[in-house]
């Protein structure tokens, strides 16, 4: 085709649509075989090719959610528990009230539950508008704001920061007034 179109060497891809038979029988091969310097492929390849990459790519998001949820609940927790080390005091003036333990743990469930929406609300607002202006910059693909993401944004944190603020709480509403008191 490009000696008859006299413009030289310029086709180095032939994609194949077809189903039959000769493809199968060797159609790509000889192709191949008459134009080494093209690639010749069928559509079939390119599709399986193409779910190969999504599957890898949401292997690959699915390792960057844990890792981002291990991270961020280990954070939360390491601030609950220095939280409820800070005061101390403060619990034990609380408890010495008449606050039961429960009372206590709602308090710190409730910081919690807090963190966790500005957390989810900040992570889909930076989230979202990192997407609007990287997609068309790296993938040159136009991103639009799923809205659903911020529900599901919200439901996550808000669970990471319950889960990994539940035994620092706890603690928190187990400690003994009267050693809470004491001077450090």
């Amino acid at each position: 085709m490009q000696a008859l179109a006299g413009i030289g060497a310029v086709i180095n891809a032939i994609e194949i649509v077809g189903c039959c038979e000769q493809i199968s029988k060797g159609l790509v091969q000889k192709i191949n075989q008459l134009l080494p310097e093209a690639k010749v492929v069928t559509i079939s390849q390119i599709v399986a090719t193409q779910i190969k990459t999504n599957h890898m790519m949401a292997r690959l998001s699915l390792l960057f959610l844990v890792i981002m949820v291990l991270v961020g609940g280990t954070s939360i927790a390491n601030y609950m528990y220095a939280n409820v080390y800070e005061r101390r005091r403060e619990i034990g003036t609380l408890m010495a009230l008449g606050a039961g333990p429960k009372h206590v743990l709602q308090v710190f469930l409730l910081k919690a539950l807090l963190l966790g929406v500005a957390g989810g609300v900040a992570g889909f607002l930076l989230g979202s508008t990192a997407a609007l202006w990287l997609g068309p910059r790296i993938a040159g693909v136009p991103v639009l704001p799923m809205p659903i993401l911020a529900f599901w944004a919200l439901v996550v944190a808000v669970a990471i920061a319950l889960a990994a603020s539940f035994f620092p709480a706890r603690r928190a509403a187990r400690l003994d007034p009267s050693i809470a008191l004491q001077e450090v």
